[in-house]
């Protein structure tokens, strides 16, 4: 007998095109039909009912994830920090070095430019110091054409003032 149930094809329900009337289910096959029996029922209107929703994932899975996510975060924000630290000893230790260097530097020019070592240096290519300091006075007039042979010139050096009136100028600027 379950070998007949099990062969036995599922029933088949069909839809009723909208409109149509439900006849109720006879229950009794003996009583006739009574007068709201008679009456077609006709079906209630259709409601629309709240879906259900169901949760993906629980209240503990959703803390679980939010802890990790801001664990993770720290994580790579620590890691960027570390990074910047690391970039920013370099540059220090750069920067330090740069001013050693020219710390160097600026000791070598000093030496190079002090007197003794001038002297020095000169003496060894052969030079030697002036008993005696001369200065030449140059004429007007070979200034004047050394200057138009080099090019356009201005009206105070074209004809330039006396020894004695330069002296006289600086004497009264001097002078309150």
């Amino acid at each position: 007998m379950a070998t007949a149930v099990s062969m036995r094809p599922a029933p088949v329900r069909l839809r009723r095109p909208a409109g149509s009337i439900v006849q109720p289910a006879r229950r009794y096959q003996g009583r006739e039909k009574s007068s709201t029996q008679s009456q077609p029922i006709e079906r209630p209107d259709l409601r629309l009912v709240e879906q259900v929703r169901v949760k993906r994932f629980s209240m503990v899975t959703t803390v679980l994830i939010a802890i990790a996510t801001i664990l993770t975060s720290i994580v790579v924000f620590q890691t960027v920090i570390a990074e910047q630290q690391l970039r920013l000893d370099k540059i220090t230790t750069d920067v330090r070095l740069a001013r050693f260097h020219y710390d160097e530097l600026r000791q070598q020019r000093a030496e190079l430019r002090a007197p003794d070592y001038l002297r020095e240096q000169a003496m060894l290519l052969g030079m030697s110091q002036g008993l005696s300091t001369k200065f030449e006075e140059i004429p007007a007039d070979v200034v004047a054409s050394v200057m138009a042979a080099t090019g356009g010139m201005d009206k105070e050096i074209l004809n330039p003032p006396m020894l004695e009136d330069l002296a006289s100028k600086t004497m009264k600027v001097a002078i309150p």
